[in-house]
C-alpha cells in the first residue's frame, strides 16, 4: 500500500509557518509512514527544508500555484490541511484532489478583544494546538489531549557555519550567549530602543555573557541605532543582520544561543521550536490571540492595561500616544531575569 500523502498549506508569515510544524509533527507521530508536504512562500521554504517532520516543501514562487496543483494531482495528495484560510490557500485546497481540513482562526474573537465588545471570549487555545487539531481531523481523529510543540532543527551546513562564525568572534560553545531580536513587523510591538539598550548594558555588565543582535538585512538601521545606544560593553556584542538574509543561518544562530529575547514576532517562534529558552515582551498584542509561546522554558513579560490589545497585529503608532504597554516595562527587572536565566542555563 502506498504511503498516505498530506499537504499542509501555510504561505506566511515566518512565525505562522514555524507554528505549523506542530501539525506536521502530529501527523508523523500518528502516521510515521505518511508523506507530508508543506506549501509555503518561497521566502520561507528554506526554514522547512530538511526538517524531520516534513518530506517535501512546495515553494510558492513567481510561477504561482500552477506547479503546486499539477504536482498535487501527479502525486495523489489524499488530505489537505489548510492552516492559512486565505483566498489563495482556499483555491489550492479546493482544486487539489483531496479532502480538506481547516484550522479555527477565531478572528472574530480576536477582534472582540480589540474592540472591547462585551465580556472577553473564552481563552483561545494556542494557535499551534489549533493547527494540530486540523491535522488530527485530517487523520480522522479527535484532537489530542496534549498537542506537540512546533519543532525545528538547524540545517547541518548552517549549524557548522554558525559555530565557526561565533568562534571567530570569541564566543565558544561554553560561553553564555543571549540572542536579541529587537525588531518586529510593526513598530508598536518593539520595546523602545533606549529601554532595550539599558537592559543589555545591565545584562552584560559582568562580561560573562555575549550578546548577539539579530535582524534581517532590512533592519540594519535599527541595529545601527541600538549599537550606538548600547555603547561599549564588557561582553562581546555581535550583530548578524548581514548574515541572516539566509533564514537557515538565522535558525542556526538562535539554536546556538543560551537564551532568546524578543517580541511577539517570527524569531520568537523560531526560538521555541528550537527548544531555546526565551523571554518575549508583549505590547499591543496579547496572549489571548493565541500566538504565544507555551513551552515551560518561555516567559512572557507584559503589562495589564485596559487599552490592551489595541490592534490585531500591532500598528505604526500607539493609538493613545503613550505606548505604555512597552515603554512602561522597566529594564532593570528584565535584565535581572535574563541574568538569572543565563546563569542557570535556561
Amino acid at each position: 500500500m502506498a504511503a498516505p500523502r498530506y499537504l499542509l498549506i501555510r504561505f506566511s508569515s515566518l512565525g505562522d509557518v514555524v507554528l505549523a510544524t506542530a501539525a506536521a509533527r502530529h501527523i508523523k507521530q500518528r502516521r510515521p509512514d505518511a508523506r507530508v508536504a508543506f506549501a509555503t512562500k518561497a521566502a520561507f521554504a528554506p526554514v522547512l527544508l530538511g526538517q524531520p517532520d516534513i518530506d517535501e516543501v512546495w515553494p510558492l514562487g513567481p510561477a504561482g500555484m500552477g506547479p503546486m496543483l499539477n504536482h498535487a494531482w501527479a502525486v495523489g495528495v489524499e488530505r489537505v490541511v489548510d492552516l492559512h484560510g486565505s483566498l489563495r490557500a482556499r483555491v489550492l485546497a479546493a482544486l487539489a484532489p483531496a479532502r480538506v481540513s481547516r484550522w479555527q482562526a477565531r478572528t472574530l474573537d480576536r477582534r472582540r478583544l480589540v474592540w472591547k465588545l462585551g465580556p472577553p471570549p473564552r481563552p483561545a487555545a494556542p494557535v499551534a494546538w489549533r493547527y494540530v487539531a486540523a491535522a488530527a481531523d485530517a487523520l480522522g481523529e479527535a484532537p489530542p489531549a496534549e498537542a506537540p510543540l512546533p519543532r525545528l532543527v538547524a540545517a547541518p551546513e548552517a549549524a557548522e557555519w554558525a559555530g565557526a562564525w561565533l568562534a571567530q568572534r570569541g564566543v565558544g560553545p561554553g560561553r553564555p550567549l543571549l540572542a536579541v531580536s529587537p525588531g518586529a513587523a510593526w513598530p508598536t510591538k518593539r520595546w523602545p530602543l533606549e529601554r532595550l539598550a539599558q537592559c543589555l548594558r545591565l545584562v552584560a555588565a559582568g562580561g560573562e555573557a555575549g550578546v548577539l543582535l539579530l535582524g534581517s538585512p532590512a533592519e540594519a538601521p535599527l541595529l545601527d541605532a541600538l549599537v550606538q545606544a548600547v555603547g561599549p560593553l564588557p561582553a562581546a556584542l555581535l550583530r548578524a543582520d548581514a548574515e541572516t538574509g539566509d533564514l537557515r543561518r538565522l535558525v542556526a544562530l538562535i539554536a546556538r544561543s543560551s537564551h532568546f529575547l524578543g517580541h511577539d514576532s517570527g524569531p520568537m517562534h523560531v526560538a521555541e521550536a528550537l527548544g531555546v529558552p526565551l523571554t518575549a515582551l508583549f505590547g499591543p498584542t496579547v496572549r489571548g490571540f493565541g500566538f504565544y509561546p507555551v513551552s515551560g522554558s518561555a516567559t512572557v513579560i507584559e503589562r495589564d492595561l485596559a487599552c490592551r490589545p489595541c490592534h490585531l497585529h500591532g500598528g505604526l503608532t500607539c493609538p493613545l500616544g503613550h505606548h505604555d504597554c512597552l515603554a512602561g516595562i522597566e529594564p532593570g527587572p528584565v535584565a535581572e531575569h535574563l541574568r538569572r536565566a543565563l546563569a542557570l542555563g535556561n
